[in-house]
């Protein structure tokens, strides 16, 4: 997005408050994402942000445990709850939680899904893969956390992984570079 010029930047703010007003309620009527994100900074806070992480953690858990005839169907579900956490992170600068919601979409299919993850086929291969980016990129935004929270995660993360190596998606896994063991 293009910065404003230094000159119409000093327009704007010397223009009266009402006017002001009316320009950002203008400006916020074409932002859906915008409004989301004010709405939660200004509205919810902190008491809004574990709400929607336990809504999101119930979603995972209702499409993780639920029963699938085959590797394709589970994988329809699971890629449906992707647009929601990208969009929780978006609206919340939520790193924590996402790392935490995608650590658990991984142990809930790991646990609840192994027997459709036990023989590496055509429709396994898939699913594997896209168990093996979320553990990958569940990873990569660990890395980019401060180093002492790293601790909070490491125990979960390495009990995951090995399961995720132990699985159909082991092969995925080990062609995205996903480590066996984390730290």
């Amino acid at each position: 997005m293009p910065a404003l010029e230094k000159d119409l930047r000093q327009a704007v703010l010397g223009l009266p408050a009402a006017r002001k007003d009316k320009l950002l309620l203008q400006l916020l009527s074409s932002q859906p994402v915008l409004q989301d994100q004010l709405k939660f900074e200004l509205l919810e806070g902190e008491e809004g942000l574990e709400l929607r992480r336990e809504a999101l953690a119930a979603q995972i858990q209702t499409v993780a445990q639920g029963f699938y005839y085959n590797a394709t169907d589970l994988l329809i579900c699971l890629r449906t709850l992707c647009p929601p956490l990208s969009y929780h992170a978006k609206i919340t600068n939520d790193v924590y939680g996402e790392i935490n919601l995608l650590l658990q979409l991984l142990q809930e299919v790991l646990t609840h899904q192994k027997e459709m993850l036990q023989v590496l086929t055509g429709g396994t291969e898939a699913l594997g893969l896209f168990l093996a980016k979320r553990a990958e990129e569940m990873l990569q935004k660990l890395n980019k956390l401060h180093e002492d929270l790293h601790v909070e995660f490491a125990d979960a993360v390495n009990e995951v992984l090995p399961k995720l190596h132990a699985s159909a998606a082991g092969y995925a896994a080990r062609k995205q570079g996903v480590p066996v063991q984390w730290k």
